[in-house]
């Protein structure tokens, strides 16, 4: 049965970063009448500004998550998605490792799917489509909204377990269309952010004006290929209740 929720969870992932890279891209599905345009252009996760942006190796969705429940007939239906930036992952992951303690020997037995090779997936990820300086490994961090987060023990859970620093807005800014991490020895070159910040909270210069939260200058740096941005900023677009109804 799990196979055939990971098979079709793939295969959902596969489609929907499709879809974000055309809408913001050359929009074939609006010309063609597949979507309608109120449907994008209507949406407040539909953002401007990050329209033609291209993104490193297509990849627009580094993480995918779904909300599944059980119909009555007994297959399963996804009944919402979630793109802008997932939560669970950090949950799962804690929720593993406390069951592996408390029943190791039930834990072996059952066979259950190791999470690691998610988690390496997820940074080589990064690595790969991070923007590449010679001789230097590219420096990645988890940007949170900050400890009055409802999340935000999972934020610090997988900065902790992932090895990337935990910063908020304030801890970040943009020189000559680069980010940087302020640090006590100077600024250090930041190549990746996987961020834990809603879209419009991340750039108060181009989309949320009143944020508090993000960085001033991140979509100018992201538009110039200086730093990666997971999930890719406007993939919020993608949560909107309409989309599956024009889905099979």
């Amino acid at each position: 049965e799990w196979a055939e929720i990971s098979g079709a969870v793939t295969q959902r992932a596969r489609l929907l970063n499709a879809v974000l890279g055309d809408l913001y891209g050359e929009q074939q599905l609006l010309r063609d009448g597949v979507l309608p345009p109120a449907l994008v252009f209507g949406h407040n996760g539909f953002l401007g500004p990050c329209q033609g942006i291209k993104q490193p190796g297509d990849t627009w969705l580094h993480l995918y998550a779904a909300d599944l429940a059980r119909s009555p007939d007994g297959r399963w239906w996804v009944i919402a998605d979630r793109t802008q930036s997932p939560s669970s992952a950090g949950y799962a992951l804690e929720n593993r490792v406390i069951v592996s303690r408390l029943f190791p020997e039930k834990f072996r037995e059952l066979g259950v799917q190791h999470l690691a090779s998610f988690f390496a997936a997820l940074q080589d990820s990064l690595a790969q489509w991070a923007p590449k300086e010679e001789g230097a490994a590219p420096l990645v961090v988890l940007l949170t909204p900050g400890p009055y987060n409802e999340t935000y023990f999972e934020h610090a859970y997988l900065a902790r377990y992932l090895g990337y620093p935990l910063v908020e807005g304030q801890d970040l800014t943009v020189r000559g269309d680069c980010v940087y991490l302020k640090t006590l020895t100077g600024l250090r070159r930041v190549h990746a952010i996987l961020r834990r910040l809603d879209d419009d909270f991340c750039d108060p210069l181009e989309l949320r004006g009143d944020s508090a939260l993000g960085i001033p200058g991140l979509l100018q740096a992201v538009r110039s290929g200086k730093v990666l941005v997971a999930n890719a900023l406007g993939s919020g677009l993608l949560q909107s209740a309409a989309l599956p109804g024009f889905l099979p």
